[in-house]
């Protein structure tokens, strides 16, 4: 009667199976990193809702809109170009990062629905402001 399979796993001081254990080396899951999951789309939600916040303060604190006549106005930036630069780049980075959120499939609904909310309501913000 020979060995059975059970009792040949179970049996952990096999050299056979040691080999096999030590010949396998640690190696990260850098194709996970980019991935969002249920746990970390909070914290990104957070963030983007914080970043859209700066960047509509940003936008307005730099425009100016100026009159010519009753019927015409048209929209200036008084501030420099650097914080033109990086008020659209907070814009933008704000932006992809509510979208990653809602468009996720491993984020909650309700993550999902105030990320998709609070796009809209940034969006006309914008629309309002320039």
């Amino acid at each position: 009667m020979g060995v059975s399979p059970r009792s040949r796993w179970s049996n952990r001081d096999d050299s056979s199976y040691k080999e096999k254990m030590t010949s396998k080396e640690w190696k990260p899951k850098s194709h996970n990193w980019g991935r969002s999951s249920g746990e970390s789309s909070a914290a990104i939600l957070l963030i983007g809702q914080v970043v859209s916040l700066a960047s509509l303060a940003m936008i307005y604190a730099g425009s100016e809109r100026s009159q010519i006549s009753h019927s015409e106005s048209y929209q200036t930036w008084i501030l420099g170009g650097n914080a033109l630069i990086v008020a659209t780049a907070s814009g933008l980075l704000s932006f992809l990062l509510l979208f990653r959120i809602s468009i996720s499939r491993k984020a909650p609904r309700r993550r999902r629905r105030l990320a998709r909310f609070w796009l809209l309501l940034w969006s006309i913000a914008i629309i309002s402001i320039v």
